[in-house]
């Protein structure tokens, strides 16, 4: 058992970092191809799986600068992140920030915003499938309750701010036919992202939304979202659009459940 641990440790790191060419006495010469062919044929096939997986989470990114391009940068992330998990589900998480550390890269700053928004997508798409609160749940709160409710946002939300038109190189590049797309530089915006049902949706979110939905990302409660509302909108309308909004995101599917200190309403599968 020893031996088989050894002979396990000694090909997991040939994997993670392949020898020079040279003689692999530890390899069994099996008559049908050399240790060092054979060897090699396991090292390939395991930094072509990691590829694909990256390709897989990262399409955009690919057509974006090109197969070769891509094979360089999937090269580069393997070296310096290479797999330790037996699922790959997470393998590319760290894709943006390698980008931005790369200064390969520094030329292309809109690439790292791309990078986070395709593994954004990824995520909310796989995200836990918990409960959805309705609105009936909504109606059911008394109003004078309503101050001290919190809301507890689906798994799946997200949210980002892109200072490069994003969502948009995104839609052109994953499209059915992909068309040539301009990366342009904005002001920055805030955006959401979703699962709704089997659907993973994104949208740009208006300034006093982004503001009641950063309160309610952070725990905030449904008085403390109407505090921070009073500072973007007219204070007269800030019970009305709050309501609003958690309506809205009820029917959107982004709000797994509505809780205060003594009662929570959630929804039953």
């Amino acid at each position: 058992m020893k031996r088989l641990a050894e002979l396990q440790q000694h090909f997991q790191r040939c994997l993670l970092a392949p020898p020079a060419d040279g003689p692999q006495l530890w390899v069994r010469d099996s008559g049908r191809a050399a240790p060092e062919r054979q060897l090699a044929v396991y090292i390939h096939a395991y930094a072509a799986r990691l590829k694909e997986v990256l390709a897989s989470d990262y399409p955009a990114v690919l057509i974006a600068i090109g197969e070769d391009a891509f094979e360089l940068l999937s090269q580069a992330y393997i070296e310096t992140h290479p797999s330790h998990y037996f699922s790959l589900r997470d393998f590319g998480a760290r894709l943006a920030s390698f980008i931005a550390d790369e200064p390969a890269y520094c030329e292309l700053p809109w690439l790292v915003e791309l990078a986070r928004f395709e593994w954004a997508l990824g995520q909310s798409f796989d995200a836990a499938d918990t409960p959805i609160a309705r609105i009936e749940d909504m109606a059911a709160i008394k109003p004078e309750h309503w101050p001290a409710q919190r809301f507890e946002l689906h798994p799946s939300v997200q949210r980002l701010d892109f200072s490069w038109n994003t969502p948009g190189m995104w839609s052109e590049l994953t499209a059915e036919q992909p068309s040539p797309v301009t990366a342009t530089e904005t002001q920055p915006t805030p955006w959401l992202v979703w699962r709704e049902q089997l659907t993973t949706r994104f949208r740009s979110l208006p300034v006093d939304e982004q503001v009641a939905l950063n309160c309610a990302c952070a725990g905030g409660s449904f008085g403390e979202i109407c505090e921070r509302l009073t500072a973007v909108i007219d204070a007269d309308t800030v019970p009305l659009r709050a309501a609003s909004l958690i309506k809205g995101w009820l029917g959107h599917g982004l709000i797994s459940a509505i809780r205060s200190s003594r009662n929570a309403w959630v929804a039953n599968y």
